[in-house]
């Protein structure tokens, strides 16, 4: 009698032991190539920035980054080759270990009158590298003198602002944003309002290459500044009184006038204030008596002027 064993244990052993295929090779994990790098000269610097990516050419996840350079050197002749303008180039550490924005400046008067190309490339610890970004060619010019000496301050009209040592032109910043160019060391905004707060900063320009900003300057406006005196002051004698007369002030914001009354060679005392029209009457006076007059102006924030010319009458 034949006996049977049974197979299952095997045959179940054989379906589950299936084939996994060979070991992957381990990351290289080297990192993916800066896209977006930027430069401009700012005095005798160039500023430079970019953004380290996110991800290896294998597209794994940096966790970190071991060096970064950027290289700046003379273009090759005879056409562009990467190797022979990175032999030659300047290399320049970036401190920067991590993904994301990035930025260095670098002294770049050794450069001057010359046409540099610039790259940046990043590493990881074992030393591989990504290729190099984007170029970016830049003349470097004669350094832009800073202007010193820097201040705003209100003005009759808006605010001014002024500086020293540099009269070619200078760009204007207000609260952040350029609004327009001064020269010979002054600007005038007349569209800062009275009563409002302002940040200006002022920044050289050359042809090409522009000097660092200076500032900030905060300015609250104010108005400190008396209208002009009075003008074409006359008088003329009445009838037991003596008519004056004069031009009113261009001003917006007068307030009123007053008349200073001097008898003989005596001193002047006011006699009328804040008058509203530019005429007054001098019902005061004697006859045979010499009288000298002048006029202020008064602003609506008590500012006054100076007095206007002055003028004499004897009262027939």
């Amino acid at each position: 009698m034949r006996r049977y064993f049974p197979v299952a244990g095997v045959a179940l052993f054989a379906v589950s032991c299936g084939y996994v295929g060979d070991p992957l090779p381990p990351a290289l994990n080297i990192p993916q190539p800066v896209q977006d790098l930027r430069a401009q000269q700012v005095e005798s610097k160039i500023d430079a920035s970019f953004t380290i990516p996110l991800k290896t050419t294998e597209n794994l996840a940096i966790t970190d980054i071991a060096a970064v350079e950027i290289r700046v050197g003379r273009a090759p002749e005879g056409g562009w080759n990467s190797d022979a303008w990175a032999a030659a180039a300047k290399a320049i550490a970036v401190h920067a270990n991590k993904p994301g924005p990035a930025e260095t400046s670098f002294d770049a008067r050794e450069f001057a009158g010359e046409v540099v190309v610039l790259a940046v490339r990043t590493a990881n610890r074992k030393g591989r590298s990504s290729a190099w970004s984007n170029r970016v060619t830049l003349r470097v010019e004669t350094p832009v003198i800073t202007p010193g000496d820097f201040a705003a301050d209100s003005a009759p009209n808006g605010s001014v602002l002024s500086w020293n040592g540099y009269d070619g032109p200078v760009i204007v910043y207000r609260d952040g944003t350029a609004i327009g160019e001064g020269a010979n060391g002054r600007f005038a905004d007349p569209r800062a309002l009275l009563g409002k707060v302002y940040t200006y900063e002022i920044q050289a320009r050359g042809d090409k290459a522009h000097g660092r900003r200076i500032g900030p300057k905060t300015l609250t406006v104010e108005d400190r500044f008396p209208p002009a005196a009075p003008s074409g002051l006359s008088v003329v004698a009445g009838a037991g009184t003596v008519e004056l007369s004069w031009n009113p002030n261009p001003e917006p914001d007068i307030l009123g006038y007053a008349v200073l009354r001097a008898i003989g060679d005596g001193k002047f005392a006011a006699v009328a204030s804040q008058l509203d029209a530019p005429a007054f009457t001098d019902r005061d006076v004697q006859r045979g008596s010499r009288y000298r007059y002048m006029v202020t102006a008064l602003d609506l924030r008590k500012n006054q002027s100076v007095t206007s010319q002055e003028v004499e009458i004897t009262v027939p």
